[in-house]
């Protein structure tokens, strides 16, 4: 049943944009604010804005110090509170690896990324934000069962409890059992207050994930309490990627990814490039269109943001580090592979050892790369030699698993390896 494991990282994340809709038959500049469980003071709400700018330029920093700012001026808000302990996860998630390497993935590839242990003080302090925001809702839902905030708040706590399980404990079941009250919490919202878009962010990967699995494991689910539809949950998505106000920019993450799925690439590009475009910052989006580029053999366009990635990564490292050169290297070498030079990609991929502080994982997929290469190559002893290497120095069980594998036989692109 992996495949609705992976919905449930992706249904919990909660991260934000921004949108202003219009007033129609006003006075003329007059406007209306978009519907929201999170009813703060324009001070406040200017500062969300910006501290979910810092998040999704992965300025982790200046983010949470900005939501811990609001929480702190609005006491009676569980949702900013809830909103803050997403950043605190987004950041673990990132320090993991696991948000850039599986962004725009369709498959169940993170399944397999070795889960990096979170920092101690970071995840001591993720708990510690759930907890009060948690207080905050129930004391709201105490004096009002349908109070809007409380049970919004209730729906992301959820959520994020989701997304911690699966992607940071690797405890698919207790998050799928997190996700689904995650779910139940936004159909509540949605019933009271329709125009709360952000709430079909949650039911939009729910209904679109679940409707689209095989029918065998959407019976098995349906004794579990969980059913979905693929369209309605398209719907729902595109409804909170076109009118949601903080979980907006999400939502057009997860229509990339839906898109793909559909087989409509066009616009899985074009949301894509809109993206890269209004976080430029964010060297994950940039990568990851890349990846996005290549796989759609549009190659020149891979290979202009895969140097431009590593130019950003050199002049702009991050601290703590989440990506670096080494990562723009593998994926140039893929390009290039791609592109039928093997050879100079064998020699993009000998660069990443020279990185300075590379991330051994990184590190050690290079080598992994390279033996597949030199096999393609018929350079069967040196591509064994690399395959030894990443045996013998892998911090992944899977590259080992991988490495071993090629070593009894070798790499043949599309084999079943």
């Amino acid at each position: 049943m992996r495949p609705w494991r992976g919905a449930i990282l992706l249904a919990a994340a909660v991260l934000a944009g921004a949108v202003v809709c219009s007033a129609k038959d006003q006075a003329p500049q007059a406007a209306l604010r978009p519907a929201s469980a999170a009813a703060v003071s324009p001070v406040s709400e200017n500062r969300l804005h910006a501290a979910f700018d810092h998040l999704y330029n992965l300025e982790f920093a200046d983010g949470v110090r900005l939501f811990e700012q609001v929480a702190n001026a609005e006491p009676e808000s569980a949702t900013v509170c809830s909103f803050w302990s997403s950043a605190i996860l987004y950041e673990i998630l990132a320090r993991q690896g696991t948000l850039q390497s599986q962004l725009f993935v369709t498959t169940n590839e993170f399944l397999r990324h070795q889960r990096v242990p979170p920092d101690s003080k970071l995840d001591a302090r993720f708990h510690s934000v759930i907890k009060e925001a948690e207080t905050r809702a129930l004391r709201r839902l105490a004096r009002d069962p349908n109070d809007v905030d409380g049970l919004f708040a209730l729906g992301l706590i959820r959520g994020n409890l989701a997304n911690y399980l699966a992607g940071v404990k690797a405890d698919y079941l207790k998050g799928l059992r997190a996700g689904e009250e995650s779910y139940d919490y936004m159909k509540k919202v949605r019933a009271l207050n329709p125009d709360i878009h952000d709430a079909s962010l949650v039911l939009g990967v729910h209904d679109y994930v679940i409707g689209s699995l095989p029918r065998s494991q959407r019976f098995l689910l349906f004794f579990l309490g969980s059913s979905g539809n693929r369209e309605r949950g398209l719907m729902y998505l595109q409804e909170a990627a076109e009118k949601g106000e903080f979980l907006r920019t999400y939502a057009q993450v997860l229509t990339v990814v839906a898109n793909i799925r559909e087989n409509r690439l066009s616009q899985a590009l074009q949301t894509g490039q809109s993206l890269l475009e209004r976080y430029p910052r964010n060297p994950i989006f940039m990568l990851e269109m890349a990846k996005l580029y290549r796989q759609n053999e549009r190659h020149r366009e891979a290979m202009q943001l895969c140097r431009l990635f590593i130019v950003e990564m050199l002049a702009h490292p991050h601290n703590p580090r989440i990506l670096g050169p080494e990562d723009g290297l593998i994926e140039l070498a893929r390009v290039e592979a791609a592109q039928g030079s093997l050879d100079r990609a064998l020699e993009t991929l000998g660069r990443v050892k020279d990185v300075p502080n590379v991330n051994p994982r990184v590190a050690t997929q290079a080598l992994l790369e390279r033996g597949k290469i030199l096999d393609q190559l018929g350079k069967r002893e040196l591509a064994l030699a690399e395959y030894q290497k990443v045996v013998a120095s892998s911090p992944d069980p899977d590259m080992t698993k991988q490495a071993r594998n090629y070593q009894k036989r070798p790499y043949r692109p599309g084999a079943s390896n």
